[in-house]
This record gives structure tokens, C-alpha cells and sequence, in this order.
């Protein structure tokens, strides 16, 4: 007979066991070559952007008869982390693709799958602990992109010459950040997942990374070809991921000058909860595929 205490006592065994997973994946993928070359890119592309803005803030163009672009109106510091975020929603979904894509791909690739699936509890405890991983590492190297934005608007307001004022961060201010980081995190998933299932559909991180990049990127021409066409064509990109994803971004609110893709798209945005909704589904149905496909190949891996 099994008492309460052998089943509390398993239950125990087996969370401390996926505790133990999860710790020991992030350190393997932390500890990775490739997952900090790219969060050097990610620093490398937000100071690089935010030094461009500074430099074409400091051409004049009074020959045509506009007002000369000022530093602050472009990325001062009211508007550092939310540029950071808009950032992280575009050139960070193509890095959180590569990351997720490989970190299960790569055990196909080098064919240390098998060795993994043996040392683990099971296959959806196995998934689970990358996932979580992966997520904390997302996580990770978003506040490292905000954190590297802030810096970059600071060194960049010193060399543009302007005053220092904070008085922008206010707790109103704080609070729409906090929940713009975390809807730029919903935005990533989808994404991460996609790459994620499609590196178990192909047994390779190759598959995963083609289709998440590919989708990130076609999808933009897919979704204005469907908007000229007209008709009941024009209104599939509303259950389209870059589309609903845009819906989220906007909400950074940047100026007309500094928008990155995928924020203030001219065409009709969907609202809000469509977006939530659509991009939710999305994310499980890539889920369910990844998982459903990796434990179906029990024979075969």
C-alpha cells in the first residue's frame, strides 16, 4: 500500500530532480561559447545603433529646410529603455531564435541526444528543464540589453552635450517599463518556439534557425503583398505573428524618427487583447508540436 508519505516523498525525488535539470542545463548553456557571443551582439548592436543615432543627430540639414536633428528628440533618456525594448523585439527575437533553435538542435548535431535522454528522468522532464533554461537566460540577457541601452543613452547624451535630466522616471514612468519588458518577452517566445520545434521536426538546429529566421523576416513581405491584394486576403495578417507582434510593440511609443521594426506600422493594428490571444496560441501550438514530436520518436530519437 502506498501511504501519503511515499507519494510525498516522490513527488519531492521528482521536483528536486527537475530542479536539479534545470540547474545543470543553465550552466551547461550559460557556460556555452556560442550563448555569449551572442549577447556580445546583442550589446554590440544597441551600442552600435545608439552611437549611428548620435552621429546622424549631429548632421545639420538646414540646405532643405528643416529643423536640425537634436540628440534628444532621437534617443535621449526618456525614451533609452523603451528604444532598448523595441530593439530586443526585433534584432533580440533573431538571437533568442539561434539560441533556442541550438540548444536542442546541437544535441542532434552532435549526437549527444542519446546520452542526454539516458541521464535524464524522461524525455518531458528533459524538455522542460531546456526550456525553463532557456527562458531564464532570455530573461537574463534582456535586462542586459535594457541595462546596456540606459548606459548607451547616458554616454551618448555626455557626447551629444546635453543636460542630464531624470526627472522623466517617474513611478508611472517605472511601471509602463516593467510591463513592456515583460510583453517584449511574450513577443519573443512564439518565435523562440517556433525555432525550437522546428530544430525537433529537423533533428538539427539548421531547420530551426532557417524557419524562425525566415518567418521573422518573409512574413513582413507575405503581410504587405496580402494588404495590396485587398479583400478578405488583406485581413490574414491579423493572424499572423509579425502583425500581432507589432500591435505589442507599439505600445513602446517611440518618435517617428527612431522607430525599429515592428513598432508604428502604417497599416491598422489589431488590438491589444487579439494580439495577446493570437501570439498565446501560437506559442502553444509550437509547444505542443516540439513536445508531441519528441516524445513520439521514443525509437528513434
Amino acid at each position: 500500500m502506498v501511504t501519503n508519505n511515499t507519494l510525498t516523498a516522490q513527488n519531492e525525488t521528482a521536483f528536486s530532480g527537475l530542479g536539479g535539470m534545470i540547474q545543470a542545463e543553465f550552466t551547461k548553456l550559460g557556460k556555452r561559447q556560442m550563448t555569449r557571443v551572442l549577447l556580445g551582439i546583442l550589446i554590440a548592436i544597441i551600442a552600435i545603433v545608439n552611437l549611428l543615432l548620435l552621429a546622424i543627430s549631429k548632421v545639420r540639414t538646414t540646405a532643405t529646410g528643416q529643423a536640425p536633428v537634436r540628440i534628444t528628440d532621437m534617443l535621449g533618456l526618456p525614451i533609452s529603455i523603451p528604444f532598448a525594448l523595441s530593439l530586443l523585439a526585433s534584432f533580440g527575437v533573431l538571437l533568442a531564435i539561434i539560441l533556442t533553435a541550438s540548444s536542442v538542435g546541437n544535441e542532434y548535431n552532435w549526437k549527444t541526444i542519446r546520452t542526454a535522454l539516458i541521464s535524464s528522468q524522461s524525455r518531458f522532464k528533459f524538455l522542460v528543464a531546456k526550456l525553463v533554461s532557456l527562458g531564464l537566460l532570455i530573461l537574463i540577457g534582456m535586462v542586459i540589453g535594457v541595462a546596456t541601452g540606459f548606459v548607451m543613452s547616458l554616454i551618448t547624451t555626455a557626447l551629444g552635450g546635453y543636460a542630464f535630466d531624470f526627472s522623466f522616471a517617474t513611478g508611472s514612468y517605472l511601471w509602463a517599463q516593467f510591463l513592456q519588458f515583460w510583453r517584449t518577452f511574450y513577443i519573443i517566445m512564439p518565435f523562440s518556439l517556433l525555432g525550437f520545434a522546428m530544430a525537433i521536426v529537423g533533428r538539427s538546429a539548421m531547420p530551426g534557425i532557417a524557419t524562425g529566421v525566415g518567418v521573422f523576416f518573409l512574413e513582413g513581405i507575405v503581410t504587405a503583398l496580402m494588404r495590396a491584394a485587398g479583400g478578405w486576403i488583406a485581413n490574414v495578417p491579423d493572424y499572423l505573428l509579425n502583425t500581432n507582434t507589432s500591435a505589442i510593440t507599439a505600445l513602446n511609443d517611440l518618435p517617428a524618427r527612431v522607430t525599429v521594426r515592428g513598432a508604428g506600422a502604417s497599416a491598422t493594428l489589431p488590438s491589444l487583447p487579439h494580439a495577446f490571444i493570437i501570439l498565446g496560441l501560437y506559442s502553444v501550438v509550437f509547444l505542443f508540436l516540439g513536445f508531441y514530436l519528441f516524445r513520439k520518436r521514443d525509437g528513434t530519437v
